[in-house]
């Protein structure tokens, strides 16, 4: 049922009006039997009609927070807050004041303001575990905005009207799903305006999709509707029977809300009859039946509740429905409790604002553990905000469907549809050559999942840009290949992930045009032994061969000036071995490496302004004249860098053997 026709469930109208000792309590007097009657819309005129009278702030009070409270149960959030501030000032003793604009605070997104004014009330009047409880469900809320989630929620335009539109149920198509939900749009059936809202009457109407897969214009369905409220539609999975809830009146006097249920003949909706299933002097609605049609579920305000509108159910008896049975307290609260769903037998869905609560009615996900034991959670954002969420339909087989609410961006209450689409992946990067950063166009990037798939693309001749879509739980490698660079190879998987991801990776490619020192390379003095720290940084070299194949090196090592030319030229011939074995002995084929030895023929030359070394300047070539004129602090690091092992790469055609 709409949100704002709750009352109908809660209440009904036994108005007595005694008689008064002048005109102006009579007014007052009336005044209230309409607010207590729950016609809300009626009662605050009423009560406008008298303030000019009322000269005091403790006569004011009470009327403010009447009003306040009607705007408040009959929607309009901004003149609730109005009112009910006003009584903060009036009266600050008045904790159901407090109470009631905290929520308006909350259903409005105003965070802050909530808890700044629970908290006044804690330091006026000491502490309250009810306000202490709303200000960690405020904060809880706070954190909940922030939860990451795969679901995607929007609007449904085909649906929404500027008027109120809400609590859908579907028949399930194949793709050509009928969809039926309530309405207070122009042209339903009934002229007159309700008493709680001023606002049209709902009725239930039906959208189809189509061939096309668009939805078509929602048609009314004329043969159930009344001049009164009629919603919470439920279909059967046949698509041939609804039950749903109707609030009749009768000269003027409402009857309350009832459950009816009607058969689709041929193509007509024909023969709405009342569901007997609690007395018609209670007022009972929001029906929702498991998937065999054996059990009911249903809202309503009866003796044997928990404080609030209970969810209630009944079972199957020879044919009929037996006597209603409480859902219990782990899912029923002081608070009320609507709009019911079941999904199957162990999954009910439903609406509170019980703890804890993000602001107004939040949705709800039960889970049966045993007969009689359910797991209670607040579904959380997208489904919770800090508006009024509630009349949830889940499809039966996938995680989508639609519920109704009037949170920030609603032009009333409105329906939203919802979805957990499959997990997206994505690999993206620019490929850039690592010295220049200049871009590299047309790089050939192949990617191997661990499934078998093997996909290669080519980079944005413009922009260097790749991009690959990828699969869930599947690791993946990609290699990136241009002609006269070493390739990029780099390992990434979607096996631990549980949201969308992009994964972003962008490539510098080295040349392979010119020489690479190899770091950290070091012998013992005079010596051809490899330490150990010289091992480990040839290990990188293991890695680079490896990731480029086709590639055949030379390995050249230098000496510094100390000792005689040939004996120079003779240990770096063996250093270059020396290199060379170790690499062998990691698996590279010999016929990839050759060797060379230069003595001390070939000082390294300094190729940019040395940054620790200020005595080193760009084109310094350290020579031995050069080294001898230096200090013999400075010779020995002139030394240590002319003794040195160097690669670069000579050939590019190697084929590795199948073996």
């Amino acid at each position: 049922m709409h949100l704002r026709y709750l009352t109908y469930i809660l209440i009904f109208i036994a108005v007595l009006i005694s008689g008064v000792t002048s005109a102006q309590e009579k007014r007052l007097k009336r005044a209230d039997a309409i607010y207590e009657a729950g016609e809300y819309h009626r009662a605050v005129e009423a009560y406008k009609s008298v303030l000019d009278k009322l000269s005091t702030r403790e006569e004011r009070a009470p009327v403010y927070f009447k009003m306040g409270n009607a705007y408040y149960l009959s929607g309009n959030y901004r003149l609730a807050r109005t009112y009910l501030h006003r009584v903060t000032r009036y009266d600050e003793d008045n904790r159901d004041a407090y109470l009631k604009l905290g929520e308006v605070h909350r259903l409005n997104n105003d965070y802050e303001d909530a808890l700044e004014l629970y908290n006044l009330y804690i330091d006026i009047h000491g502490r309250d575990s009810v306000f202490e409880k709303k200000i960690d469900a405020t904060k809880m809320a706070q954190e909940w905005i922030n939860i990451k989630t795969r679901f995607k929620v929007k609007e449904v335009r085909d649906f929404n009207t500027r008027d109120d539109d809400f609590t859908t149920s579907v028949v399930e198509k194949d793709g050509y799903d009928h969809v039926f939900f309530a309405s207070t749009r122009k042209g339903v059936t009934g002229k007159d305006k309700s008493d709680i809202t001023g606002d049209r009457f709902s009725d239930i109407f039906v959208s189809k999709k189509n061939r096309k897969g668009e939805w078509d214009v929602p048609q009314m369905l004329d043969s159930l509707n009344s001049p009164y409220d009629e919603g919470a539609p439920c279909l059967l999975e046949s698509g041939s029977q609804m039950y749903f809830t109707s609030c009749q009146m009768e000269k003027n006097e409402k009857k309350g809300c009832q459950i009816y249920k009607i058969s689709k003949t041929g193509t007509e909706w024909m023969n709405p009859e009342r569901v007997p299933i609690v007395p018609d002097s209670v007022s009972v609605g929001h029906p929702t039946l498991t998937p065999d049609n054996e059990r009911m579920y249903f809202a309503a305000r009866k003796t044997g509740g928990y404080g609030g509108a209970d969810i209630w159910y009944v079972d199957k008896e020879d044919g009929d429905w037996g006597k209603p049975t409480n859902a219990g307290p782990e899912i029923n609260s002081s608070y009320d409790e609507f709009f019911p769903y079941v999904l199957d037998d162990s999954t009910l869905f439903f609406s509170s604002q019980q703890y804890p609560s993000m602001g107004g009615l939040d949705l709800f996900k039960a889970k049966k553990i045993s007969r009689y034991r359910w797991k209670v959670e607040n579904m959380k954002p997208p489904f919770s905000s800090s508006g009024n969420d509630f009349g949830i339909y889940y499809y039966k087989n996938a995680d989508k469907g639609y519920f109704t609410s009037d949170r920030e961006g609603s032009k009333g209450q409105d329906i939203y549809y919802f979805e957990k689409p499959p997990l997206e992946f994505a690999l993206e990067g620019y490929v850039t050559d690592k010295d220049t950063e200049a871009v590299i166009d047309s790089a050939v990037v192949h990617l191997i999942g661990s499934d078998g798939t093997m996909f290669t693309d080519t980079t944005d001749a413009e922009t260097g840009y790749f991009l690959f879509n990828l699969k869930p739980n599947t690791e993946y490698v990609y290699v990136v290949h241009e002609d006269g660079y070493f390739n990029g190879k780099a390992r990434l998987t979607t096996d631990t992930l549980y949201y969308d991801h992009t994964f972003v990776h962008n490539v510098e490619l080295e040349t392979y045009q010119k020489t690479f020192e190899i770091p950290n390379i070091e012998f013992e003095f005079g010596s051809f032994e490899l330490t150990d720290k010289a091992k480990h940084s040839l290990d990188s070299v293991v890695k680079l061969l490896n990731n480029n194949p086709n590639l055949v090196i030379e390995l050249s090592a230098h000496t510094d000036m100390i000792g005689t030319d040939e004996d120079n030229m003779e240990l770096s011939k063996k250093r270059a071995d020396a290199v060379a074995d170790y690499l062998i002995s990691k698996g590279i084929a010999p016929e990839r490496l050759e060797t060379k030895g230069f003595g001390e023929s070939q000082p390294i030359v300094i190729d940019e302004q040395h940054k620790e070394y200020d005595w080193l300047e760009k084109g310094h070539v350290l020579t031995p004249e050069f080294v001898e004129q230096l200090t013999e602090e400075q010779q020995e690091i002139a030394n240590q860098m002319n003794r040195r092992t160097e690669f670069r790469v000579i050939k590019n055609d190697y084929i590795p053997s199948l073996d």
